[in-house]
């Protein structure tokens, strides 16, 4: 299975980008890194790996829907368009730009899906049984059976027309409840919002750095490009 992931972030968080990768390729041989930004030119240096899309242009958020003035950007919520904007790709991995893998994570590229469109963690805090929920920091997408079924128009269908709290992962979490593979925390270890990993593969700041976590962060931020 090919180790795609993709990475998302206006001008403000370009930097933050780049560490989270730097963190990744440094812990795990890939095959592609993706950068969704809203520029032609980014104003970093990338190793070949890593590839920039400028999705400024894009077709499928509405600029004035019920979502565009949360206080998160549309570019949170361009992760919904990645059936159709990796439309070559059977899975991504996708990423917050506030998160730092700690160790290797290929294995996760190969998890048995068993015919679920994803594999996330839980929030337990927000699950009321028998709905799980489920944070959208670290998502692993079954692309072409969310193609085949179309869950990427579904989504928008509600981004675009309903207010939410947490806009795209609500709609992520609404539509495709029940065919969502649950996996460990230590692949989202994000505190009180999922849960800390005893031994996490990946950290999530979750909008903020936790004390116990920036030394780590920083650590990327100041180094070099380590490519496997």
């Amino acid at each position: 299975m090919r180790r795609v992931a993709v990475y998302a972030g206006t001008r403000a968080v370009y930097g933050s980008m780049v560490a989270a990768a730097k963190s990744l390729v440094s812990h795990t041989r890939m095959d592609r890194v993706w950068f969704l930004t809203e520029d032609d030119v980014f104003p970093y240096s990338l190793p070949d790996i890593v590839k920039t899309l400028n999705v400024s242009g894009q077709k499928w958020l509405d600029p004035n829907g019920p979502n565009a003035n949360s206080k998160w950007t549309w570019m949170s919520q361009i992760r919904l368009c990645l059936p159709e904007l990796f439309s070559d790709e059977i899975r991504v991995l996708w990423l917050d730009v506030d998160t730092c893998v700690e160790d290797d994570i290929g294995d996760l590229f190969d998890i048995d899906l068993d015919g679920n469109y994803m594999a996330m963690v839980e929030e337990p805090v927000r699950s009321k049984y028998p709905f799980q929920y489920y944070n959208a920091g670290v998502i692993l997408m079954d692309l072409a059976r969310l193609r085949k079924d179309g869950i990427q128009r579904k989504w928008l269908r509600l981004v675009n027309t309903i207010q939410f709290t947490a806009q795209e992962q609500d709609a992520i979490n609404l539509i495709c409840q029940g065919e969502i593979l649950t996996i460990g925390p230590e692949y989202n270890s994000a505190g009180v919002i999922t849960k800390d990993a005893e031994e996490p593969l990946i950290r999530h700041y979750a909008g903020y750095l936790r004390p116990t976590m920036a030394a780590s962060y920083h650590y990327y931020e100041k180094s070099d490009w380590r490519v496997l």
